[in-house]
């Protein structure tokens, strides 16, 4: 009994259709080729490879070049910065409808930060002056021991370099806070731009420049006639 039924798995498994893989590829030229193995220079430019029915089972993309792979890269890469620009500003349009109402409290808004920087100015100008005064001291005796002809202290010299630098660190602390005022006075103008189109409100209209005044037509001239002079009497003649 199990001796026929090995007999007959036997002829089971030799009756059925061999299960051979085909693929399909295109050469260098276009034209499609089939075969069971395909050749090692088409390996790279993308096969498919099929059933007996003729079924696409499995599909394999060409190989990428540099130039494609370069290309899917950046286009990778912009697509995520667009889509972190777009929440940014998402996030930044909701925090601005949230912070004000109306256009009024974004200048007040404005002021107060500019106040603030304006204190820091103030400060570091107070400091300069201060410097200052002990520059001129320092300066004056350098002039002295210069007027007599002597060797200027070295002591001096340095504290001269110093203190001039320590003023230069502190007008370089001015400069970047009007540059930061700037940069509020930039932002905040357009917040209020975006504000208003968040609100749907039409664009804010730009007041046209003041025309020229009209200079008052001059009045004509008269021409100057020409002056004739007076004839000279004739001289009498003298009596004899």
């Amino acid at each position: 009994m199990n001796r026929l039924l090995m007999i007959i798995s036997m002829g089971l498994a030799f009756s059925l259709p061999a299960q051979a893989t085909m693929y399909r590829w295109v050469d260098d030229k276009g034209k499609v080729h089939y075969g069971d193995t395909i050749p090692p220079e088409y390996a790279k430019q993308g096969n498919a490879q099929l059933n007996q029915s003729g079924v696409v089972v499995k599909k394999t993309n060409a190989a990428l070049t540099q130039e494609q792979i370069k290309a899917r890269d950046d286009a990778e890469a912009k697509e995520k910065a667009d889509k972190a620009t777009a929440a940014e500003q998402q996030r930044r349009d909701k925090a601005l409808l949230a912070t004000y109402t109306d256009f009024k409290e974004i200048d007040l808004a404005l002021q107060r930060n500019l106040g603030q920087v304006d204190i820091q100015i103030k400060s570091n100008e107070l400091r300069i002056k201060s410097i200052q005064g002990r520059l001129d001291g320092l300066k004056k005796q350098e002039a002295g021991f210069v007027q007599r002809k002597k060797a200027v202290p070295p002591d001096i010299s340095s504290d001269i370099k110093k203190t001039e630098e320590e003023m230069g660190r502190f007008r370089g602390n001015i400069a970047n806070f009007e540059k930061e005022k700037e940069g509020m006075r930039t932002r905040f103008a357009a917040d209020k731009v975006r504000f208003r189109e968040l609100k749907g409100l039409p664009p804010e209209a730009v007041a046209a420049p003041a025309p020229a005044p009209i200079a008052p037509p001059t009045p004509p001239v008269a021409p100057v006639k020409p002056t004739v002079p007076a004839p000279t009497p004739a001289a009498s003649p003298a009596k004899k």
